[in-house]
């Protein structure tokens, strides 16, 4: 599984990278010198995010028989609450983790399909 990340504005890319080193990734986003990482397994299956430490939106990729469906993970946090698109590193990193054991996300998470939307920027 190949690892990329941004650094000093230039893409890194690690093979098979611990969950220590995604971590340690995750734990230095700061919008300026590191803004994205994510984990790729083939062009319709990755997870990636963007953002900072505090803040971070992390989308997924996954395969579908139109070819694959993009989605924003979200989090409801309280019974009826709002969904948050944003997260903490820490729960990146969680999410990361879910993905390299499973090809997904938990279930306790919520998908955003947008698609369609970036389909229509092609």
């Amino acid at each position: 599984m190949e690892f990329r990340y941004e650094e000093r504005r230039g893409n890194v890319t690690e093979q098979n990278a611990s969950r220590e080193r995604i971590r340690q990734v995750l734990d230095q986003m700061d919008d300026l010198n590191r803004t994205y990482c994510g984990l790729t397994v083939s062009d319709n299956l990755y997870i990636q995010c963007a953002g900072s430490y505090e803040e971070m939106i992390v989308e997924i990729r996954v395969p579908h028989p139109d070819g694959f469906r993009h989605y924003a993970i979200g989090q409801i946090l309280e019974p009826g609450g709002e969904v948050v698109e944003t997260f903490h590193a820490e729960t990146t990193e969680m999410l990361f983790h879910s993905f390299t054991e499973t090809h997904d996300i938990p279930s306790e998470f919520v998908k955003r399909d947008m698609t369609d939307e970036l389909k229509s920027l092609n």
